[in-house]
C-alpha cells in the first residue's frame, strides 16, 4: 500500500511538473509579423473591436484605421444601401475575445490610452493593435487551450494509467502538431480540437461509468454534449460533418427522452448564434458568407459543392497526410499510432470486459471522427489552406488522433514489461520527433508560405540560430532581449523530457531499454524533417520563400546578424574575424552577397579566424549532397 502511494505521489509531481514547464511555451511567447496581415487573425481581431467599440460587425473604421486584410466580405448596409465590410468568419471564437478586449479597452482607458483612429500616429495604431491582439489570443484561445489539455491528462488516466504513455500523448498533440502554432493565434482551429474531444470524452464517459442504466447519465452531461457539438460547427464551417459524427455518438449513449432534448437544446444554443452572427451580418440567418467575398476568385470557389466542399480529392488527401514540409503524420510521427487503432483496440483481450468495450466503441468513434476530418479537408476546394504551420484543415484532429495512438500505446503495453518498455520507448521517441518537427516551427512564428519545403531545417532551425525570435512576455517588464524566448523553448524541450525520459517504476535494464526506444524512434521520426527538399535547396539555411521574413521581423534590431554587423562596423577592416563571422551568418540566412560583401571588407585573410560552428554543419551537408 505505501509502495502504491509513494508511485502515485510520484506521479502526480511528475504531471505538475510536466505542466508547470509547458505554460512558458503556451503563454510567454507571442509571435506576431504585422507585415504578414494574416487574415484568418486579423479579420476576427478587427470584428471584435468594432463589436466592443461600436457595437457592430461592420469593421469599416478598423480597416480605415489599420489597413485592408483579407477574408471580408462587402455587404451593402439595410440603411442606406452602401456597401460595408464585415469578416467571412465563424462567429463563436470571436465571440470569445469581447470580454478580453473590453476589459484591456477599458484599463487603457484609465492611463489615458484610447483606440486610434485614423488620423493617429503609425506607432500608436501598430501597438495598439499588437497589444489588443495579444490579450484577445491570452485569454479567449490560449488560455482554454492550456486548460484543455490538463483536463486532457485526467481524462486518460483511467484509460492510460501508464503515465509515461499519458504524458507523452499530452506532448505530443499539444506541442507536437500545430495545436501550439494555432493556440497562439486568435482563430477557431484549436477551439475547434478542443470542444470536439470534450464532446466525445463527456460521452465516452458516461457510457463508461454507466454501461448498463442510461438512466444513470446525466441530463446535464447531454446537453453539454449537445453544446460542444454544436460548437464545433460555430468554430469552424466544415466541422459540419464532425459534428454529426458526434451528435449521432451522443443520442446513443444518451437515448433517455429528456437526455435526447437536452442534447438537441445544446445544439440549438449554437445553431441561434451562427444564424443571428449571419443575420447581422449577411442579411441571411440560413447562409454563410462566403459566396459574398470581396476576392471575386475565392467567391467564386465556394460556390462550388458545399460551400466550397466537393467530394475528397485522393491528391489532397496523400498530401495532407504524408507531405514531408506540412503533411500531418510526416510533420507529427506520433500521430502514426492512431492508424493502428482499429484493428489494435478491436482484437484486444487484455483487461476488465466494461473497459474493453468502451475502448472498443471509442475506437471506432475515433475513426469515424478522423475520417470526417481528413474527408472533408481533402474535399476543401482550397485543401493546401494558404500560408500555414501543418494542414490547418486538420487543426482539429490532434487531440482526437492523439487520444487514438494513445490506446494502441496502452493496448501493447498491458501485455507485459517488455511490452511495456518498447511503447514507452516508441510513444516517448515519436512525441520528441513531433515537437522538434513542428512544435519548435510554431514556437517561432505560425504562418509559413507554402513554397517552404522543410520547415523544421529551411526556417525554424536557422531562425532560433540567427536569433529572429518572436515577442515574449519579458518585454511586459522591460527585458527586451532574446533570452526568455530561449528559455520558453527550453521549458517546452524540458517538458517533453519529463514526460517520456524520467524512470517511471521499472528496472534500470528496462529503463535503459526504453531509452534505446526512444532515441531509435526519434531518429526514425526526425529523418524525413533533414531529407534532401524536391526543389534542391539547402538545409539548415534559410530558404528563400522565407528570408523575406527576416526584413519585417517583430521586434527588429535583435537578431545576432544585426549585432554582428555593429560588431564589425566598430571595428572597421583592421579586425577582419567579426567580418568573417558576419558573413557566416549572412550565409545561414541565404544572404550570399552581402556574404561576398562581407568577407571583401575584411581585408585579410581567414588563417586566424575561426568558421562558425553552425554554418560548418551547414557546409558539411551540402558537401555530402
Amino acid at each position: 500500500m505505501r509502495r502504491a502511494t509513494q508511485s502515485a505521489r510520484g506521479q502526480n509531481k511528475r504531471v505538475r511538473l510536466f505542466f508547470a514547464l509547458a505554460l512558458l511555451p503556451f503563454f510567454a511567447v507571442f509571435p506576431y509579423l504585422r507585415a504578414v496581415n494574416n487574415p484568418n487573425e486579423f479579420a476576427r481581431v478587427f470584428t471584435t473591436m468594432a463589436l466592443v467599440d461600436d457595437g457592430t460587425l461592420v469593421i469599416d473604421e478598423q480597416v480605415q484605421t489599420y489597413g485592408w486584410v483579407n477574408d471580408l466580405a462587402r455587404v451593402p448596409s439595410k440603411v442606406d444601401g452602401k456597401p460595408h465590410y464585415v469578416m467571412v468568419k465563424t462567429a463563436l471564437s470571436t465571440y470569445l475575445g469581447v470580454p478580453a478586449y473590453w476589459a484591456y479597452s477599458k484599463v487603457q482607458g484609465l492611463f489615458g490610452h484610447h483606440h486610434p483612429t485614423a488620423a493617429s500616429s503609425p506607432e500608436d495604431k501598430l501597438g495598439w493593435l499588437r497589444s489588443a491582439t495579444w490579450v484577445m489570443r491570452l485569454f479567449a484561445v490560449q488560455l482554454p487551450c492550456f486548460l484543455f489539455l490538463v483536463f486532457f491528462e485526467r481524462y486518460m488516466r483511467e484509460l492510460v494509467p501508464d503515465v509515461v504513455l499519458r504524458l507523452a500523448t499530452v506532448a505530443a498533440a499539444g506541442m507536437g502538431t500545430n495545436y501550439l502554432a494555432y493556440t497562439h493565434i486568435y482563430a477557431s482551429h484549436t477551439l475547434y480540437a478542443s470542444s470536439a474531444f470534450l464532446a466525445f470524452a463527456i460521452t465516452e464517459r458516461a457510457m463508461r461509468k454507466s454501461p448498463r442504466d442510461p438512466r444513470r447519465r446525466k441530463v446535464s452531461h447531454a446537453f453539454l454534449v449537445g453544446l460542444l457539438a454544436g460548437a464545433c460547427v460555430a468554430f469552424e464551417y466544415h466541422a459540419l460533418f464532425v459534428a454529426v459524427v458526434l451528435s449521432i455518438f451522443g443520442v446513443l449513449v444518451f437515448r433517455r427522452p429528456l437526455q435526447i432534448v437536452a442534447l438537441a437544446l445544446g445544439g440549438l444554443i449554437d445553431v441561434a448564434i451562427v444564424a443571428h452572427f449571419q443575420w447581422r451580418a449577411y442579411g441571411n440567418p440560413l447562409k454563410p458568407g462566403h459566396e459574398l467575398l470581396e476576392t471575386q476568385s475565392f467567391a467564386v470557389i465556394h460556390q462550388r459543392g458545399l460551400f466550397g466542399v466537393q467530394f475528397p480529392n485522393p491528391d489532397a488527401l496523400k498530401a495532407l497526410s504524408m507531405d514531408i514540409g506540412f503533411g500531418f503524420f510526416s510533420m507529427s510521427p506520433f500521430m502514426w499510432l492512431a492508424l493502428l487503432v482499429i484493428p489494435v483496440v478491436l482484437l484486444s483481450t487484455h483487461g476488465p470486459v466494461t473497459l474493453r468495450r468502451s475502448r472498443r466503441a471509442s475506437a471506432i468513434v475515433l475513426s469515424l471522427v478522423l475520417l470526417a476530418m481528413f474527408g472533408v479537408a481533402a474535399g476543401i476546394m482550397e485543401w493546401r489552406g494558404g500560408w500555414t504551420v501543418g494542414p490547418r484543415y486538420l487543426a482539429g484532429a490532434p487531440p482526437t488522433a492523439a487520444f487514438a495512438a494513445a490506446l494502441v500505446l496502452q493496448t501493447f503495453a498491458a501485455r507485459g514489461p517488455a511490452w511495456r518498455s518498447v511503447a514507452r520507448g516508441i510513444a516517448g521517441g515519436l512525441a520528441i520527433a513531433s515537437v522538434l518537427s513542428i512544435g519548435l516551427v510554431g514556437l517561432v512564428y505560425d504562418t509559413l508560405p507554402e513554397a517552404l519545403p522543410r520547415p523544421l531545417a529551411q526556417f525554424a532551425l536557422p531562425f532560433v540560430y540567427l536569433g529572429f525570435v518572436p515577442h515574449h512576455i519579458g518585454e511586459w517588464f522591460g527585458w527586451n532581449s532574446t533570452t526568455p524566448w530561449y528559455i520558453a523553448c527550453a521549458a517546452m524541450l524540458a517538458a517533453v523530457g519529463v514526460a517520456v525520459l524520467l524512470p517511471a517504476a521499472e528496472s534500470r535494464r528496462a529503463f535503459l531499454f526504453r531509452l534505446v526506444c526512444v532515441v531509435v524512434a526519434a531518429g526514425a521520426g526526425l529523418a524525413p524533417a533533414f531529407t534532401r527538399p524536391e526543389d534542391g535547396s539547402a538545409l539548415l539555411e534559410l530558404h528563400p520563400s522565407v528570408q523575406g521574413l527576416a526584413t519585417s521581423w517583430e521586434p527588429p534590431g535583435r537578431d545576432r546578424i544585426t549585432l554582428a554587423r555593429e560588431d564589425a562596423e566598430r571595428y572597421g577592416p583592421r579586425r577582419p574575424c567579426p567580418w568573417y563571422h558576419l558573413a557566416d551568418l549572412d550565409r545561414i540566412g541565404g544572404r550570399a552577397g552581402d556574404a561576398l560583401r562581407d568577407e571583401t571588407r575584411a581585408k585579410a585573410m581567414r588563417d586566424r579566424c575561426s568558421f562558425d560552428p553552425y554554418f560548418s554543419v551547414m557546409e558539411a551537408l551540402r558537401a555530402r549532397r
